[in-house]
């Protein structure tokens, strides 16, 4: 029995260190983020770092509840992308804006990015992590064994990578509060491991109230490194904006990079305008 563990094991291990990269024959080997405003690109750029932010997510869909009171929200730290191809991104830009870097998935893949899971509500796999997320939050504050404590831990991570099916949700453009299938968006998400600094790895409910405003809090992250996605430009495939105005304006800022010129036309090289270059994918 040792013996097939330490198999097991060594097997596990040697393909955590494999850098065999699988590119999928269906779907991009490339993954996107969008944001509604050009100036937005400019730090990551400037800086090869991408930021990760507190963002709230609708949970009551789980059904899960502490002191018998459904908890419907939390705010987890993170950095999402979408898994769509180029020619079917139309409508998640006219979500997410027309401004946006998009990644090599073997980048993603070594930077601990993971693919979301979408769950139907009425399923009996919701169900049983209904029970068993429930179970955890009464047992909280009691004495655990070390498998307890890390059965709580993958319930956490298996939480943080929850969204449900279909719900509503605000366009970024529209300012429009709206019913989505949120499977259309094939999320990926970049969760930051905060164990290390002051940062919770997820708040619950209205506690967020208590400590302040959301938006500063995601601020402060920005230029922490030791939470944040680092690349180099030869990670990045494309940057996409809207417009002429725009590609001018981003040459511009990039110019004042310094960088040696090579690089400096490499980087430019990637820039998709979608108003002109759209309609061909």
């Amino acid at each position: 029995m040792k013996a097939e563990t330490n198999l097991v094991l060594k097997n596990i291990k040697d393909y955590e260190s494999s850098n065999n990269h699988i590119p999928s024959i269906v779907n991009p080997d490339t993954l996107f983020n969008f944001t509604t405003d050009i100036s937005y690109l400019i730090f990551p750029l400037k800086n090869k770092m991408l930021s990760p932010r507190y963002c709230e997510e609708n949970i009551s869909y789980l059904r899960v509840q502490e002191d018998k009171k459904r908890i419907k929200k939390i705010y987890i730290p993170m950095k999402c992308f979408c898994d769509i191809n180029l020619h079917r991104i139309r409508e998640h830009l006219n979500w997410y804006g027309f401004y946006g870097l998009a990644f090599t998935k073997e980048w993603a893949m070594r930077n601990n990015i993971q693919p979301i899971h979408y769950i139907n509500p009425s399923s009996n796999f919701r169900k049983d992590f209904t029970k068993a997320f429930n179970l955890a939050l009464k047992t909280i504050n009691l004495p655990e064994s070390i498998l307890e404590k890390n059965l709580k831990s993958q319930l956490l991570s298996q939480l943080v990578y929850m969204k449900p099916y279909s719900g509503k949700m605000e366009n970024r453009l529209q300012k429009k509060t709206l019913e989505k299938c949120f499977t259309d968006e094939c999320e990926w998400r970049y969760i930051p491991d905060v164990s290390k600094t002051d940062y919770s790895p997820i708040y619950f409910g209205d506690t967020i109230i208590d400590l302040g405003n959301i938006k500063d809090l995601s601020d402060s992250m920005i230029e922490n490194k030791e939470i944040s996605l680092t690349f180099e430009y030869s990670d990045l495939k494309y940057i996409i904006v809207k417009t002429d105005e725009d590609f001018r304006f981003i040459v511009k800022e990039i110019e004042k990079f310094a960088l040696p010129k090579e690089e400096l036309y490499d980087l430019i090289s990637k820039i998709i305008i979608w108003d002109n270059d759209g309609g061909d994918f």
